[in-house]
């Protein structure tokens, strides 16, 4: 097209008109028919570049506006989308010096601060991100998408409640805004505050009904708040609207895995893998899945490839660690390399920060002690500590009491009034929870988790207490240099296997814990089975993860030797009917007729109670002895029969055996195992008189006594806190 000088003004305003309607072809041919009559024209050359770079050819566009830039430096705008040009070719810091010069060219240019922002966000440069956001919206009024991308980038580094105020300005500004909704509800649902997500997902999917990663986030909020049924259909909706991504089928796998239906939720992450191979976090919650299954050898393979794709998944590293605890043959150095691998990786980057013990003195006031825990309710690792930690305040000692959990019950109540300070922390990350533990200056920090599910390793490996101390909910050594010392007893880890442990060993006199069983009203206590006329029912009441070769075996050998006999096998993943099928294959295959099992899955606590006293004699697995479980078995009046190995984890219901004073339990071999299992079988006097007599017994003994507990322990943490 050939233009005159004197219709150069007009072709130009065709052109501008052209390019804002959209039409990018007929406006790209009038910028070059004014650059043919005035190759010098600085606008059309620039404004041609922006048609090239909104057509998808950075390249062209970059020469043309560098162009206009020579004949015309001092032009903010061209700068700016030079800056948008280099960007979308991934020339990331010449981008950065663009966006900076269109700004020194004119300091109120908010869209040139808000492409700054974005070039330094994919840089990685985040601090200088939110530099530029927060001046781009101070610049210009109601400017929404720059408070949006502000929220996103203080999201990222973890600053959340910067993050939430963020992104409601920018709600505030368009609320519309669907994406800023879908983010809010997403920061809202990792701050562990699944009603409000809810509301603002809710919001986004009013505007936007197949907006699939609000309804993966919802699937998630309503999954938190009990609402399993509407966590499906949510999920569901999700993978409707985005079949090809991923997040979705991972959400829909985790509804599933929660409500037990592992064989469902597998399919879903199978799925996803299917989509995506190299995602890690499908790798791993697959890996949990076959660990819920009892299949230790696919578990253990996937949480390999999921650290093979990401080794940073500190998480999946400790769910290493723990399977090695069910591996047959396992020892105690095993364990402790295991862990000690752990904190290799994800504990040793932050040992020059600890926090030193404070200075030698005498103490005055009480001992402020910090108990971290996600387990603050109805839960075996609360209920193992319960009654030591109401019995404690009355040793001198003043309780901050930090919960990992959104849940609340009876026993959060009862754990909130032993606390001088109740501290609630799922929506810190490690980083902050450790800042927060370091400005409250306790002088001891206890873990009731360790490497299991709400454990935070990542906070104890930070050491903001001086002394650091793991009890109750884990089963085996932390492995982490910051940890002082483990709560053990005699029992756990006997004379000579310290050097097994990181930590240093406290033996509590009795039993490292005290529980706290059910009210004995609501739990009468019922006559053996067998003597009421039925067959003899042997039974296990543990996880399948716990069970494996040597175990069947040995169950094979007790119902052959007692013909007629049953067994009841009673878990949550049995509730899945695929993880049924599964299980009736392996025990026919390791020669248990299935027609003599009978399989239950999830009940309510006092229910799963009543179904211990519906067995003759319970049979604890090996190598990872039953540890609740056999409690509650002990305080229906039921036999244990337990096989005991050189691990923490395998010696569980020998502690708890031997304190309550049960004898004839304890095996010395499989063979030995399979003899007083039978023993116990033929025995119905014996039986009767364990029931009438047990329950007393512990209630009355050290098993159940949380004062004496609390006296000991208390004794041993003030000695860890005095010079050495």
């Amino acid at each position: 097209m050939t233009v005159v000088m004197a219709t150069i003004q007009e072709a130009m305003a065709a052109a501008v008109a052209h390019h804002q309607a959209g039409r990018l072809g007929e406006a790209a041919a009038l910028y070059h028919g004014v650059l043919d009559a005035l190759p010098g024209h600085a606008d059309a050359a620039h404004l041609l570049g922006v048609v090239h770079l909104q057509s998808g050819q950075p390249e062209r566009a970059v020469t043309l506006i560098r162009g206009a830039i020579q004949h015309n430096h001092r032009v903010a705008d061209y700068h700016d989308n030079l800056g948008s040009a280099l960007k979308s070719l991934g020339r990331l810091e010449e981008a950065v010096a663009a966006h900076r010069q269109a700004v020194r060219l004119r300091p109120d240019f908010a869209q040139a601060l808000y492409n700054l922002g974005n070039a330094l966000e994919a840089l990685g440069r985040l601090e200088e991100a939110v530099t530029a956001f927060r001046q781009a919206a101070a610049r210009r009024p109601g400017y929404a998408r720059a408070r949006f991308n502000l929220g996103n980038v203080l999201a990222a580094l973890g600053r959340r409640a910067d993050a939430d105020d963020a992104y409601r300005a920018a709600l505030a500004d368009d609320p519309t805004f669907v994406e800023a909704h879908a983010n809010r509800g997403a920061l809202l649902l990792a701050l562990e505050r699944p009603r409000e997500a809810a509301a603002d997902l809710a919001r986004a999917l009013a505007l936007r009904p197949d907006h699939a990663p609000a309804l993966s986030n919802l699937a998630a909020a309503r999954l938190a708040l009990g609402d399993r049924d509407g966590a499906e259909l949510a999920a569901r909706h999700a993978v409707a609207a985005r079949p090809d991504l991923a997040d979705c089928l991972l959400r829909l796998g985790e509804v599933r895995q929660r409500a037990d239906r592992l064989g469902a939720a597998a399919d879903a992450y199978r799925t996803a893998l299917a989509w995506n191979p190299a995602l890690a976090e499908a790798q791993a919650n697959l890996a949990l899945v076959r660990q819920g299954q009892g299949l230790l050898d696919a578990a253990e393979a996937g949480n390999r490839r999921a650290l093979t794709l990401d080794p940073h998944l500190a998480d999946v590293r400790s769910n290493l660690a723990y399977l090695l605890l069910f591996r047959p043959g396992v020892t105690a150095a095993a364990v402790l390399e295991a862990h000690r691998d752990w904190d290799r990786v994800h504990g040793a980057p932050h040992r020059g920060r600890w926090v030193k013990p404070g200075k030698a003195g005498a103490r005055k006031g009480p001992l402020t002690v910090a108990i971290l825990s996600g387990d603050f309710r109805r839960h075996p690792a609360g209920l193992f500590a319960l009654r030591t930690v109401e019995a404690l305040p009355g040793q001198d000692i003043r309780l901050l009491l930090y919960a990992n959990q959104s849940e609340s019950d009876d026993v959060t109540g009862r754990f909130r009034k032993a606390a001088a300070q109740w501290t609630p922390v799922t929506g810190l990350t490690d980083a902050e929870l450790a800042a927060r533990i370091r400005h409250d200056r306790p002088d001891v920090l206890i873990d009731l988790a360790g490497h299991n599910a709400r454990g935070r390793p990542g906070v104890f490996a930070r050491k903001p207490a001086p002394v650091q101390v793991a009890w109750s909910g884990y089963m085996a050594t932390t492995g982490l240099a910051a940890m002082d010392a483990l709560v053990a007893d005699r029992h756990h880890v006997p004379e000579g296997m310290e050097a097994f442990y990181a930590e240093r060993v406290l033996r509590m006199p009795d039993a490292f814990i005290a529980y706290d069983p059910p009210d004995v009203e609501e739990l009468p206590l019922t006559p053996p089975p067998c003597l009421s006329g039925g067959p003899v029912t042997f039974g296990s009441f543990n996880i399948l993860t716990k069970l494996n070769d040597g175990v069947l075996a040995a169950w094979a050998a007790i119902l052959g030797r007692m013909p007629g006999s049953r067994l009841l096998m009673k878990t949550k993943a049995l509730s899945c009917p695929d993880t049924a099928a599964l299980w009736r294959g392996r025990l026919a295959a390791a020669g248990i007729d299935p027609g003599r099992v009978t399989m239950v899955g999830a009940t309510a606590s006092l229910d799963h109670m009543r179904w211990c006293a519906s067995v003759d004699v319970a049979l604890d697995p090996f190598p990872f002895s039953g540890s609740t479980t056999t409690l509650e078995t002990l305080w229906m009046g039921v036999p244990v029969v337990t096989l005991p190995g050189e691990t923490f984890s395998s010696r569980h219901s020998l502690a708890f055996l031997t304190v309550a004073g049960v004898e004839g339990c304890i095996a010395a071999d499989p063979a030995d195992y399979v003899e007083r299992a039978v023993a116990w079988a033929g025995d119905g006097q014996g039986l009767a008189d364990l029931r009438r007599t047990l329950r007393t017994r512990m209630a009355a003994g050290p098993l159940c006594d949380g004062g004496k507990l609390a006296a000991a322990l208390a004794g041993e943490l003030r000695a860890l806190t005095l010079p050495h």
